[in-house]
Parts: structure tokens; C-alpha cells; sequence
């Protein structure tokens, strides 16, 4: 694991091995820009603003951030995350989907 710092967002790269890094960072594609420390809306509305609409999708985030899903015959593990204070986290997988969780909801989607 690493962190990878964007717009005032410390972004953890998870990676099972060190030599994996690379590929790990572009198998999740680029750390979206969009989400920043600064803005004062949350997450979900951060992106909503940069993507337009998100279409959602059914399924569960484990607290460790594993997306479980009946269309998905095992869960998937995020290879990228953030938490920011307040705002919510995100969690990025393998094929485009995000999720996003924060005390209230979450709300999980795919960004192409």
C-alpha cells in the first residue's frame, strides 16, 4: 500500500505486493481530480457535478470497503481509497465501479 496525494486528498493505493503498484494504479485508472478536500459538498455530490448523473447499483461495502453484490459471483476489493473528514469515503474497484459512504448512505455506481 501507498498513498497518492491529490487535491488535498491522501489516496490509498492498495496493492498486495510492492512490484504491483503500477499495475494496480492502472488497472483503477487515474485518480479522479474532481474530489477535493476544499469543496463543501460531499463526495457524492462532487462527483455527481463532474459526471453528471450516476447511475446506481445494488450491493453492500463491507467495513474493510469489499463490494459484495449478487451480480458478482465473489466481492471486490477496492484498489484505491480515500476518507475525507466529514465529507465521506470513496472506494474505487476494478472495472469502474466507485463507492461512496459516509454516515448516512452509500451509494455505489460505474464511471466509464
Amino acid at each position: 500500500m501507498f498513498i497518492h496525494h491529490v487535491n488535498d486528498i491522501d489516496w490509498l493505493v492498495i496493492t498486495a505486493f510492492e512490484e504491483l503498484k503500477t499495475l494496480f494504479i492502472e488497472e483503477a485508472g487515474t485518480i479522479p481530480a474532481c474530489f477535493s478536500a476544499a469543496s463543501e459538498l460531499n463526495l457524492i455530490d462532487q462527483a455527481k457535478r463532474k459526471y453528471g448523473y450516476l447511475p446506481p447499483l445494488s450491493g453492500v461495502i463491507t467495513d474493510t470497503g469489499m463490494f459484495q453484490s449478487k451480480d458478482n459471483e465473489e466481492g471486490l476489493n477496492p484498489l484505491l481509497a480515500c476518507l475525507v473528514e466529514g465529507r465521506g469515503r470513496v472506494f474505487i474497484y476494478h472495472g469502474g465501479f466507485v463507492a461512496f459512504v459516509d454516515d448516512e448512505q452509500t451509494f455505489i455506481t460505474r464511471i466509464d
